[in-house]
C-alpha cells in the first residue's frame, strides 16, 4: 500500500519538469490571421532554453532561445494568402499547437468612439445596416477574423491581457467587432478575394497624447507636459497611459498598415494636433520597425458640440488635412456629409469603412483609375464679383449639377461671412460662389462649422467634399 502511493508522489514531484510549456500571448492563438508575404513575429515566454516553431505551410522549423526572463521572440516567413487553414507547432519539450490559422492582410485599427463603436450600436444610437450585416457574418468566417484588445483602468505597461482572442466572423461574435473595422474588412476581402485580419485597440473619449509616450509629446513646441500627465486626468486622456495599456501588447503583432478614428477629443487644442498626430505616427512605425507603415485616417464628423454655428471642430478637421503634408504613405477620407447635430457617433459606419477600404485598395494594393478620396479645395480665383473654387479628385466632374449647393460662405475684407449661392460650373471640378452682400469677395469657406446641414457636394462616386476655408482668421466666426 505504501509502495502504491509513493509512486504518485514521485510522478507529481517531477510534474513540472515532465509537463512545461511555452506561454502566449492572447495576440497568438487559434483563428488568427497573420500578414501575407512577410517575416512575422511570434513570441511567447518558456521554461526551457530552447524553442522551436514549426509552420505547417512550408514544414519549417525555427529554432530560438529564451533570455534570462524566458522570454522568446522568432520570425517566420508566410507565403501569399488564401483560404487554406493552417497550424503552428511551438515547442520547449511539450508542444502547443495553434490551428484553423490563416494567411491575409492585417490592420490596426485604433481611435475613440467612433472606432471603438460596435456593429450593435451604442445606447440609443444605431448602426445602419448592421441587421442585415451581422446575420450575414458567417458566410466571412473564412475570410474576417479579429480580436479587440480588452480596457483596463491601470497606469502600468502591460506585455499582454486577458478575457479576449481571435474571433471568427459570425452573428453572435460580430455583433461586438467596431462596426468601422468590420465594414472596413468586410469591403478589403471582397476586392482581394483574401482573408483580413482586424487588430482592434480603441477607447472611446481617448485623447491623442494617451497614445504616445512622454518623450515624443516632448518634442511638440508649446505643449504642457505636467498637465498632460497630471494624475487628474482620466487615464484615456493622460499621457502614455493607452500607449502602454493598448498599444504594447500588440506592437510585436506583424500588420499591413494602421486605421484611425479619432480627434473629437482633441477639439480644445486643435492648434497641436497635426504636429501631435505626425509625431504618433512616427512613433508607431519605429515601435512596428516598419518607417513607411500605411497610416489611413477619418475626419471627425460634424456634430454641434457646444454651438453648432462655432468652428472649433472644423479647426480640427482643417488639422487633419494639413497633417497629409508631414506624414509620408497618409491619407484621410471625409465625413463631411454623414454627420449628426446631436448625436456625436454618426449611424452611416459602413460609408467610412468603404472610404477607407477604397484608400487602402487605391494607394497601398494598386487598384487604378480611382480617386481614393474626396474632392479637395486646391485653388480659387476672384473675378466678377464670384469666387471661383478648383477642387481634386474629381476627374470626371463634381455633383450635383444644376442645383443650388448648401454649406458655402463667402466674406469681403471686412472678414464677415454670409451665405453664398454656389453650383457646380458646368460638367466641371469647379464651384461658383457668389453672393450679393459681398461684392468684392475675398475669401471663401465651406462646410466650415461644427456642423452645417444638408451638404452634398461630392465626386461622381459619391465621396464627399472636404471642407475648406481660404482664409486664415481663426477668430472669425
Amino acid at each position: 500500500m505504501k509502495r502504491q502511493l509513493l509512486i504518485p508522489a514521485l510522478l507529481l514531484l517531477f510534474l513540472p519538469f515532465a509537463q512545461g510549456k511555452v506561454k502566449l500571448p492572447a495576440m497568438m492563438g487559434d483563428h488568427m490571421v497573420l500578414q501575407q508575404n512577410s517575416s512575422v513575429r511570434l513570441w511567447g515566454r518558456a521554461d526551457g532554453k530552447k524553442v522551436t516553431i514549426t509552420t505547417s505551410w512550408n514544414n519549417r522549423t525555427y529554432r530560438t532561445s529564451t533570455d534570462k526572463d524566458g522570454n522568446w521572440l522568432v520570425k517566420v516567413d508566410t507565403p501569399a494568402g488564401g483560404y487554406t487553414p493552417y497550424s503552428i507547432t511551438i515547442s520547449d519539450g511539450t508542444p502547443v499547437t495553434l490551428s484553423d490559422i490563416l494567411i491575409g492582410e492585417v490592420w490596426i485599427c485604433s481611435g475613440q468612439s467612433n472606432m471603438e463603436m460596435r456593429m450593435m450600436g451604442n445606447s440609443a444610437q444605431p448602426v445602419d445596416n448592421s441587421l442585415e450585416t451581422i446575420l450575414n457574418a458567417g458566410n466571412y468566417r473564412d475570410r474576417i477574423r479579429f480580436i479587440t484588445i480588452p480596457r483596463i483602468k491601470d497606469i502600468q505597461k502591460r506585455t499582454d491581457f486577458e478575457g479576449k482572442k481571435w474571433e471568427v466572423s459570425s452573428p453572435e461574435t460580430t455583433i461586438d467587432c467596431s462596426a468601422t473595422g468590420y465594414f472596413f474588412a468586410k469591403q478589403l476581402t471582397q476586392s482581394l478575394n483574401l482573408p483580413v485580419g482586424l487588430v482592434i485597440n480603441s477607447w472611446g473619449g481617448s485623447a491623442i497624447e494617451a497614445w504616445m509616450d512622454e518623450q515624443t509629446l516632448s518634442t511638440i513646441e508649446g505643449m504642457n507636459i505636467e498637465a498632460a500627465k497630471s494624475p487628474k486626468r482620466d487615464v484615456r486622456q493622460r499621457l502614455e497611459c493607452l500607449y502602454n495599456l493598448m498599444l504594447w501588447p500588440v506592437k510585436n503583432f506583424t500588420a499591413r498598415g494602421f486605421l484611425w478614428y479619432q480627434g473629437e477629443s482633441n477639439i480644445s487644442n486643435h492648434q497641436f494636433y497635426a504636429p501631435m498626430m505626425t509625431a504618433m505616427v512616427q512613433l508607431w512605425r519605429n515601435v512596428w520597425e516598419a518607417p513607411d507603415m500605411p497610416f489611413y485616417y477619418v475626419q471627425i464628423a460634424p456634430y454641434k458640440y457646444k454651438n453648432s454655428r462655432d468652428i472649433e471642430a472644423a479647426l480640427l478637421r482643417e488639422a487633419q488635412v494639413n497633417a497629409l503634408k508631414t506624414i509620408p504613405n497618409s491619407g484621410i477620407v471625409p465625413t463631411t456629409d454623414i454627420g449628426n447635430e446631436f448625436c456625436i457617433h454618426p449611424s452611416q459606419k459602413e460609408p467610412v469603412g468603404l472610404r477607407l477600404a477604397t484608400l487602402a485598395l487605391t494607394q497601398t494594393y494598386g487598384v487604378r483609375k480611382l480617386p481614393s478620396t474626396g474632392p479637395m479645395m486646391t485653388n480659387v480665383e476672384y473675378t466678377d464679383g464670384k469666387a471661383i473654387v478648383a477642387f481634386d479628385n474629381a476627374r470626371a466632374g463634381l455633383f450635383p449639377t444644376f442645383e443650388q449647393l448648401e454649406g458655402f460662405e463667402i466674406a469681403g475684407a471686412d472678414k464677415k461671412f454670409y451665405p453664398a449661392k454656389a453650383k457646380v460650373v458646368g460638367r466641371s471640378n469647379k464651384v461658383e460662389v457668389q453672393s450679393e452682400q459681398v461684392p468684392q469677395p475675398v475669401a471663401v469657406r465651406y462646410a466650415f462649422r461644427n456642423y452645417v446641414g444638408n451638404i452634398t457636394l461630392r465626386n461622381t462616386f459619391g465621396l464627399s467634399a472636404f471642407p475648406f476655408r481660404t482664409d486664415t482668421w481663426d477668430d472669425v466666426k
